[in-house]
């Protein structure tokens, strides 16, 4: 899996700016931060946590620090993978602590088994530690952020007084194409094997 410098290079040569001279790092880090954000809601990482039960209860508050975006499924623990029991739930938050109420009551000393959704990382940015999306996929991310950051730096750009209006067009088309390909991608099942567009030479 690659690190967050190689992503840079590959979305930096997307963008035409190999050498740092139109787009920063931390534009291309905070375009990789909304790629990554838009592929875990359609590909998320799932976790697992087991929560022990400390007394008889259908309602399971988890600690302060378990962040998710959902919690997607909760079973009852066992040694045996075979009589793993799958609960029905409703998970929820107040005061920005998770809490999951089970239809059943679970008793005191069993452990609750609960999968959850993280964003996927990439290895340094945001000092993550290891990189999560799998190899086939990373040239979407890549894609993504690169249209991202075309976007943003069109954004950027539209009221810059003598701007050459044609340079704010093309990133406003190049951002399209990007961003369309990454779109499609998000819309194919997983698993799907899809090919990348060639996309045109564009000089910016």
């Amino acid at each position: 899996m690659s690190a967050l410098a190689a992503f840079r290079t590959s979305v930096l040569a997307l963008l035409s700016d190999a050498g740092l001279a139109i787009f920063s790092n931390n534009d291309v880090d905070q375009a990789l931060r909304w790629a990554l954000s838009e592929y875990s809601s359609r590909c998320p990482l799932i976790r697992t946590y087991q929560l022990p039960v400390d007394a008889t209860t259908g309602v399971h508050v988890l600690p302060a620090d378990f962040i998710t975006r959902h919690v997607t499924k909760v079973e009852l623990y066992d040694d045996d993978p075979d009589i793993i029991e799958e609960l029905t739930f409703y998970a929820y938050q107040r005061d920005e602590q998770w809490i999951v109420e089970t239809r059943s009551e679970v008793s005191a000393g069993e452990v609750l088994q609960i999968s959850y959704s993280v964003i996927h990382t990439i290895d340094d940015l945001d000092d993550a530690a290891g990189t999560t999306i799998p190899a086939a996929d990373e040239p979407f991310i890549h894609i993504g952020a690169a249209g991202r950051a075309a976007q943003m730096r069109a954004l950027d750009r539209i009221e810059t007084i003598n701007m050459n209006k044609d340079v704010v067009q093309m990133y406003k088309l190049l951002a399209t194409e990007y961003l369309s390909s990454f779109s499609s991608f998000l819309t194919i099942e997983p698993g799907v094997r899809i090919c990348l567009p060639d996309f045109p030479d564009i000089d910016l």
